[in-house]
């Protein structure tokens, strides 16, 4: 494509357009180790659904990349932390997942990176910046899907992102000039805000499009839908 530099993985398409050339650009320039998302586990009845959806989520992580994007390299700082607590993560909501998932972030930043939260690049790196919540309904929506259609064209199948930033990034627009519009919507969680800081978003896309493409605030506000829609449909 005129104007885009080639992937240097698959040079038949540009660069953007492969998230393990993305993914791996990132690194280089924040000085990152590991990439993939955190996962908080908020669902506990039935250990054994719980690694079937596992499966389906890291599949769906390492077949693009095998087959599409010629990345199966990326797979050896991936890092897909789970975070299992029944006692606290059990049937928590998406804004107690976010309190506790920014305590853990500045310091996973620092002991998995070397890279302190006060530094300028911290705000760049998805890692830190989103995570994924499974409660139930999430769980049977993947776990749903037919065995042999796992390859096919998935409309159904979705998990949580949760935006790690969310509060700041509001209180940011609301000390601007800037008017925050539709806020007056149907509640989610008691939230009648158009922008409630987390959606649903389709589970093959959960973990590559945000680590690739998600690194910025605006990044957000364009890929936002709002429940019970689902985004991240690529």
């Amino acid at each position: 494509m005129i104007g885009l530099p080639d992937s240097k993985r698959t040079p038949w398409m540009d660069f953007n357009s492969n998230p393990a050339d993305v993914i791996e650009k990132h690194m280089l320039n924040r000085g990152c180790r590991i990439w993939g998302l955190v996962i908080y586990r908020c669902t506990y009845k039935s250990d054994a659904d719980w690694e079937e959806f596992m499966s389906r989520l890291l599949y769906k992580v390492r077949s693009p990349l095998e087959e599409y994007y010629d990345g199966l390299d990326m797979l050896d700082s991936f890092r897909p932390t789970v975070m299992d607590d029944r006692m606290r993560f059990d049937g928590a909501t998406p804004d107690h997942i976010r309190d506790y998932f920014n305590e853990w972030a500045p310091m996973a930043s620092e002991t998995e990176q070397g890279i302190l939260s006060t530094d300028f690049g911290y705000g760049f790196i998805a890692r830190y910046r989103f995570c994924i919540m499974v409660d139930e309904e999430a769980l049977r929506s993947v776990l749903a899907i037919p065995r042999q259609d796992l390859d096919g064209d998935n409309r159904t199948g979705f998990v949580i992102l949760v935006n790690g930033r969310h509060l700041e990034e509001r209180a940011s627009i609301e000390a601007s000039d800037e008017k925050i519009e539709d806020d007056d919507c149907e509640p989610l969680y008691g939230c009648t805000w158009e922008d409630v800081g987390w959606m649903k978003v389709y589970y093959d896309q959960a973990q590559l499009y945000p680590s690739a493409y998600m690194n910025e605030s605006w990044q957000w506000s364009m890929e936002y839908r709002r429940s019970p829609e689902i985004g991240l449909y690529h």
